[in-house]
């Protein structure tokens, strides 16, 4: 037998021997060879380079029998049943998105599919991808037919004659010994960052080390469908993994790999020590609202090692948080997140190292190239779902999340865009149940005590608009994959009819309702301008408000009515939890201002949509007026402020005042922040008694003395020079809420017209400008218009 030096002569003559015995059915004593020669030839071996040579070579003689290479491939190419395109790019690819034949609104073409295409008139754009991507050419579920190339469209699996036995033998009994080789290599390399000693440079040189088995791999994927095929089955067959895998105990080395892989799975569940001793001591209702958790034992809270200090203990926001742990552990549908991972085939623990090594782009690429095979996707898919928390927890402690963030995307895209797989994995892997889940316990890590109102008795917790989870975005990528599979109707459908996740979602929009308050500076100019607004304005948009568009484009239809009734009443049962924990009496505490307000959003926009749209009658889905006085406070407050500001009464605050005030009314964040609020107030204003609506405008505007008959007046709050200033803002205020009709009778056709000459009659603007100009709702109907 030739050993693991032998020349290249003498490897493809054992090759072709070993095929030719295998194949005249003496497959004990061959089965036999070929085991012993690949542990051999497949051994992790110290430093790579020579040994990882011979082994690839090894394995190109033993996958082709011994015959030519490059024979072999285009043998295998002729027998590709597979009908997508499939072509994965990476960032800065240049691409192309048809809005015409495009389903999912991720769609995308690569150059030479979209050339073959007949696109001629068509809504399309030319990109350069920022995270990467693959051609859905071919993909019936991501784009109409219609749009397919020549290429992908003529191309069927009918006419593609059977793959013989004999041409992937070889690689059925090879490709598992040597996946598991790289797993093994994988094992080996990874060590527990120490709390002083990163490892970034230790696993930058494993990843180099393992670059030419990875493209070995990717190699193959371009052979077509049916090396695609074989390829899926044993990633996925379970008792290749298991026969691998128990013979780890006979070596010494494979022990020690084994040892480090089960450290390595230590924390990839979402359960903290705490809270597997709390799950035995509490049990709540899946319908309660976990604000309302507040008077749970204090014991519940602190019975295991504490995360923070003992002051944050002690001042209620922590326990808080951890009330929320508890309560998700015994609630969430799927257990599996809350535990240690347990992996069953090859993909599984190929997706763990991918993500524990931050997934390097070699790994991303293979595992992308091999989604045209339908079995592997879903498989993939489901094992991507059941990993998602520990690519959460994964992505937190990253020290290189941008890149770490556009690669998890890069994947999650082609997998949650398509409907059909999108709804399978949310009845099978209760998907809407996992994400929720894992986006609370992502935020639950950035929570602090919320100074609104009543600063030393507030129970609320907001998040912390300083910690790097939002400054850099980190959240970013799981907000996208939840946006993405509520664009999908049949998924928004059970979102919505789930009673238990719009609470548990109800509670993490309200980590941002009150955040990054501003006081407002009477003495001294600030220090310091935190630029803490950028990270709260993208935090409602990205993470409240387009969650919310998405959910309300499934609820245009009077059929949908239901939908709309579930979200009014549990986002009103978590603003009257709120309006309690921040000890709200009738007013707000004076000088402050947050424009952050998504429950009131979310009640304002399902307000109109009931009206507009489902013909629901307004007073039925109305609370009661001391509601309804409570809901009018802080969107007014929030106007008022505006005045305030424009007034330079906020002149110390800084800057950065200034720039939340235009933030709030610019318009890529109007239509979901002030267009809300001043539909709120306008129903507020219609509903409850004139005189006091009035007289609560002009008191939150500073501005009651200013308008008694008395022949003098004495404004004990305003200074003389800023009384004619908020007195114009009272009076604009008003005239706004009389004649704005965003939310009053306006049809789509006209909102979007009036948005249109809005930015047409400023400049010239291209078809593609006004698409990023316009508001999100109006950019939806605007698309089909043009289409």
């Amino acid at each position: 037998m030739a050993g693991a030096g032998a020349s290249g002569r003498e490897k493809r003559a054992t090759a072709a021997r070993l095929k030719a015995a295998l194949s005249d059915g003496g497959e004990s004593g061959a089965a036999a060879e070929l085991q012993a020669l690949l542990e051999r030839a497949l051994a992790p071996a110290p430093g790579g380079g020579e040994a990882a040579a011979e082994a690839l070579e090894w394995c190109r003689c033993l996958l082709s029998g011994g015959e030519p290479w490059e024979g072999f491939v285009q043998a295998v190419r002729a027998y590709d049943p597979a009908t997508l395109c499939g072509l994965v790019w990476t960032a800065n690819f240049v691409a192309y998105r048809c809005r015409t034949c495009g389903i999912s609104p991720c769609m995308s073409l690569c150059a030479e599919c979209f050339h073959q295409g007949e696109h001629a008139g068509h809504d399309y754009n030319m990109f350069r991808s920022q995270a990467g991507g693959a051609c859905d050419c071919g993909d019936g579920n991501v784009m109409r037919e219609a749009g397919f190339c020549q290429r992908h469209r003529m191309k069927s699996s009918s006419n593609v004659p059977c793959v013989p036995k004999d041409l992937l033998m070889m690689s059925e009994l090879v490709l598992p010994q040597f996946i598991f080789s790289l797993i093994q290599y994988l094992r080996e390399g990874y060590n527990e960052p120490a709390p002083d000693l990163p490892s970034e440079k230790d696993l930058h040189r494993i990843l180099q080390m393992l670059e030419p088995h990875v493209s070995f791999l990717e190699d193959l994927t371009k052979m077509g469908g049916a090396m695609r095929s074989v390829l899926t089955q044993v990633l996925t067959n379970q008792q290749f993994y298991k026969d691998l895998s128990s013979g780890v105990g006979e070596n010494a080395c494979a022990k020690k790999s084994h040892e480090k892989y089960l450290i390595a799975l230590k924390g990839s569940g979402l359960a903290f020590p705490e809270d597997k001793l709390a799950c035995g001591m509490q049990e709540q209702a899946s319908g309660t609202s976990t604000l309302a958790i507040q008077g749970l034992s204090g014991a519940t809270a602190t019975s295991g090692q504490g995360e923070t200090s003992d002051e944050e203990d002690q001042d209620g926001s922590q326990g808080v948080g951890k009330r929320k742990r508890v309560k998700l552990s015994t609630s969430t549908k799927d257990q599996s997140i809350m535990d240690v991972l347990k992996h069953k085939c090859f993909l599984e623990e190929l997706l763990f190292w991918t993500i524990k090594y931050e997934f390097p782009q070699k790994m991303v690429t293979f595992l992308l190239n091999m989604l045209p095979d339908q079995d592997y996707k879903i498989a993939f898919t489901k094992t991507f779902v059941q990993h998602y928390a520990f690519i959460m927890k994964t992505l937190k402690k990253s020290h290189e999340s941008d890149t770490m963030s556009n690669r998890i995307v890069h994947i999650s895209v082609q997998l949650f865009s398509n409907e059909e797989l999108a709804r399978q994995v949310t009845e099978e892997c209760q998907l809407l149940d996992i994400m929720v889940t894992v986006l609370l316990y992502m935020m639950e890590s950035c929570l602090i005590k919320s100074e609104l109102q009543d600063e030393e008795n507030s129970l609320h917790v907001v998040v912390n608009c300083g910690e790097a989870l939002l400054k850099n975005n980190t959240y970013w990528p799981l907000v996208s994959d939840f946006i993405n599979i509520l664009s999908h109707q049949s998924v928004a459908k059970k979102f919505l009819e789930d009673h238990s996740l719009l609470v548990t979602w109800m509670n993490f929009v309200s980590f941002f309702q009150g955040m990054n308050l501003n006081k407002r500076e009477l003495n001294e100019h600030v220090e310091f301008e935190s630029q803490t607004y950028y990270a709260a304005f993208a935090a409602e948009l990205e993470a409240c408000a387009q969650p919310m568009w998405g959910l309300l484009s499934h609820c245009k239809v009077r059929e949908t009515q239901e939908y709309t009734r579930n979200v009014v009443r549990y986002c009103l049962e978590a603003l009257q939890d709120w309006f309690d924990a921040i000890n709200f009496v009738d007013e707000p505490a004076p000088n402050q201002v947050t424009f952050h307000l998504p429950l009131h959003r979310y009640y304002a926009m399902f307000l109109s949509k009931a009206v507009k749209c489902q013909e629901l009658d307004l007073d039925s889905i109305l609370p009661d007026q001391e509601m309804l006085m409570k809901l009018m406070i802080h969107p007014l407050q929030i106007q008022a402020s505006l005045s305030e500001i424009h007034s330079n009464m906020w002149v110390r605050n800084g800057l950065q005042i200034k720039g939340q005030a235009m933030t709030y009314v610019q318009s890529h964040f109007c239509n979901s922040m002030i267009d809300p609020d001043i539909y709120l107030l306008q129903v507020c204003a219609s509903r409850l008694d004139p005189d006091y609506f009035i007289s609560s405008v002009f008191e939150r505007f500073k501005v009651v003395d200013l308008l008694t008959m008395a022949s003098q007046h004495q404004n004990t709050v305003l200074d003389s020079e800023h009384e004619r200033s908020m007195l114009e803002g009272a009076l604009t205020f008003l005239v706004i809420l009389l004649s704005l009709r965003l939310h009053l009778g306006m049809t789509d056709d006209e909102i979007l017209r009036a948005e249109m000459v809005a930015q047409l009659c400023m400049n010239d603007r291209t078809h593609s400008s006004l698409l990023d100009l316009i508001s999100l709702e109006s950019v939806n109907l605007f698309i089909l218009i043009s289409v």
